[in-house]
């Protein structure tokens, strides 16, 4: 008999009959469809799939008792409870890497529009303006690079190509890479013309940028994130693009996205994108046949990619 599994988040028709192919597929993308699954479906359900922001808390787990894999198609698993689900034995795996170059090419994408003021020069050529501003050069800077995991080394070398001194800041250091190591977010940002942020959410990174790492950034450093939102205090960030404590910023993501802060969107030196720098074709389809390849593995004793606990 084909498992059943529980899809929480939103899938593309052709996906979800790829996968009913092979399971037994209950489609709750919202958390209204969730909370509307009867008890004597949520009693059959073997796996879920499942991505940022919607969440697998302790108490969802618990009305799922026959609940054996999550798999999370995206790279962050901060919304799933890991304590809970390792205290049941449930196996957790993501896309972790899946969309790592489509990450790192947006984030480029932004520090170069940031630095050159690209979003705003051509607003203004498209209403007749000819803004004649000079505007800094990535090449020669320093950048700091906050979360040197997949997406983070695949910035670093991209960010290499224009002459730039690369440091970063972990957990802890790494012994196979050659930038400088920093032993805090300060530190990073004392060290960076541009601050770039590729670090998983959750608690211990919860506004690890605030307004004391901004002011080590200065007045001539920029702010790019493509982490997550809640890595950056928003209303610390928002004062200092203000006051010109930071030169500018771009933001991938936000606190409370989507529902961006109008605060937010009218301040200067900033340009926004709606969380999209993981969406490409291929990224879409390496997470696709990642999810695929792990659902099937498991349920036939095989191992598990990008596997969690």
């Amino acid at each position: 008999m084909k498992p059943d599994l529980l899809i929480r988040m939103p899938l593309a028709d052709d996906y979800l009959s790829l996968l009913a192919e092979h399971f037994v597929v209950h489609n709750a993308p919202s958390d209204e469809n969730f909370a509307g699954i009867p008890p004597a479906v949520r009693a059959t359900v073997r796996a879920v799939v499942i991505r940022g922001p919607n969440e697998l808390t302790r108490a969802d787990m618990e009305t799922l008792p026959r609940l054996e894999l999550i798999h999370n198609m995206g790279a962050g698993v901060d919304s799933i409870d890991l304590a809970a689900a390792a205290e049941r034995g449930i196996a957790v795996s993501s896309g972790s890497g899946t969309n790592a170059a489509s990450v790192a090419d947006h984030a480029m994408g932004l520090t170069l529009a940031m630095l050159r003021n690209i979003a705003a020069s051509d607003a203004a050529v498209r209403t007749g303006g000819w803004p004649a501003v000079e505007r800094p050069l990535l090449t020669g800077k320093r950048v700091g690079i906050l979360g040197l995991g997949e997406i983070g080394m695949a910035y670093a070398r991209r960010v290499a190509g224009f002459d730039t001194t690369v440091f970063y800041h972990n957990r802890k250091p790494r012994p196979d890479v050659v930038f400088q190591y920093c032993a805090s977010a300060a530190e990073l940002a004392a060290q960076s013309d541009v601050l770039m942020i590729a670090a998983p959410g959750g608690e211990a990174t919860y506004h690890l940028v605030d307004a004391n790492v901004l002011e080590r950034l200065g007045p001539q450093g920029y702010l790019v994130n493509v982490g997550r939102g809640s890595i950056v205090d928003t209303a610390a960030l928002v004062e200092a693009l203000q006051r010109g404590t930071i030169a500018g910023a771009a933001l991938d993501v936000f606190e409370g996205e989507p529902d961006v802060p109008e605060v937010l969107c009218t301040a200067p030196n900033l340009v926004l994108t709606p969380h999209m720098a993981g969406r490409s074709a291929e990224s879409i389809a390496a997470s696709r046949q990642r999810g695929t390849d792990n659902l099937l593995n498991f349920f036939a004793g095989g191992p598990l990619v990008g596997r969690v606990i």
